[in-house]
């Protein structure tokens, strides 16, 4: 006890210490990895709400709630996944011709956090109930491509600013533990009190009605908007290329080099057969709504069970990377992915719903 006592003091005159000025040997004061953290989950609540606007096989906002039939949800994905490889060209002559002496990647996150914001408030809000079937389309897909350039340029600018934030490799490791553990209370928060509030605004047990999206996101996307300002004030990239190092490259350019570039089409294919795999997040919410294998309490608590499961992972992975390097960390953790999935398919087919959820949960929290 008296060494957690001294280790809890040791801890706060050290923040005291270093909150302004990086400890010897990093770059990084406890002030903005705390701002990236918080602004970080700021990104992590525009993240939630818009994800559930992207197309996706297992989309039940866009299949369920707006009722748009699989065939046609897949149709209008590979449109917009077409449009997406211009938009990723275009996005990447702008990150290189950015003379903006702010950073590369830091200005972006909350200027292109706006627009992203506007256009998922906007998504909530269009009259599907009034639309025939080619308008719910059409609308779903001009969204989409604008969560394409902004949502995506957001959400790649975060990604990133930690690998110019600080070169030291260790550091940007213990930091992206903190602020992955301090963003992932976002998505867990919501993911929590989203059936609870659902249950009071429709006074049923679903949560396929607007109803739910228009009361609760635009409030969720504007509190989200405000903490990534935590990003933008307080924090700054170390690695800045020199004023008299201009570089210039022209669209056409950007777009064979995304053309040539192997590790593009590696992710995005894996993004393509990810958009069939990725249906299996669906599945709690399938045995909740249809299976009826909970009550909404249940469900909540469920949901804020595999919320919380990539803590674990987050607090570990410092200390793995470390010990086995990142390579095989990877390799190790996709192998145990691929094995906690495919466990899902007997459990949901032999077991009763009751009973089922909870074995579902367990494969997910494990793969998560």
């Amino acid at each position: 006890m008296r060494d957690l006592k001294k280790k809890i003091k040791t801890g706060v005159e050290d923040v005291k210490l270093y909150w302004n000025k990086p400890p010897h040997g990093r770059y990084m004061p406890f002030k903005e990895i705390a701002s990236l953290a918080v602004g970080g989950m700021g990104v992590k609540f525009i993240c939630y709400a818009v994800q559930l606007m992207i197309l996706s096989v297992g989309n039940t906002l866009i299949g369920n709630t707006i009722g748009i039939p699989p065939r046609e949800l897949y149709v209008i994905y590979i449109l917009s996944v077409v449009a997406s490889f211009p938009l990723t060209a275009l996005r990447a002559k702008i990150i290189d011709n950015s003379g903006n002496k702010k950073g590369k990647f830091r200005p972006y996150i909350f200027t292109m956090a706006i627009p992203t914001v506007i256009l998922a408030i906007g998504f909530t809000w269009m009259p599907y109930e009034n639309m025939s079937m080619l308008w719910k389309c059409i609308t779903v897909l001009l969204y989409n491509i604008g969560f394409q350039f902004f949502y995506m340029f957001m959400f790649d600018s975060y990604t990133n600013i930690i690998n110019v934030l600080s070169p030291n490799t260790y550091e940007r490791s213990d930091v992206n533990s903190v602020t992955a553990v301090v963003d992932s209370f976002a998505p867990t928060i919501i993911s929590f009190v989203l059936p609870l509030l659902a249950s009071l605004i429709t006074g049923q047990n679903t949560i396929y009605d607007m109803k739910i999206y228009r009361a609760v996101f635009p409030p969720l996307l504007l509190f989200g908007l405000l903490l990534t300002i935590f990003i933008h004030k307080n924090t700054e990239e170390k690695i800045i290329q020199a004023k008299t190092h201009v570089v210039q490259v022209k669209f056409i350019d950007a777009i064979r080099a995304v053309a040539k570039n192997k590790y593009f089409w590696i992710i995005s294919l894996a993004g393509w057969i990810g958009f069939l795999e990725a249906s299996y997040g669906t599945i709690l919410q399938w045995l909740y709504q249809y299976q009826h294998a909970c009550t909404e309490g249940q469900f909540a608590l469920i949901q804020t069970i595999n919320g919380n499961a990539a803590l674990w992972g987050m607090l570990m992975a410092p200390w793995a990377i470390r010990r086995f390097g990142k390579k095989r960390v990877l390799l190790v953790t996709n192998f145990l992915n691929v094995i906690f999935i495919a466990s899902i398919y007997p459990i949901v087919v032999n077991v009763d719903p009751r009973m089922c959820i909870w074995l579902v949960l367990i494969c997910l929290f494990s793969n998560g």
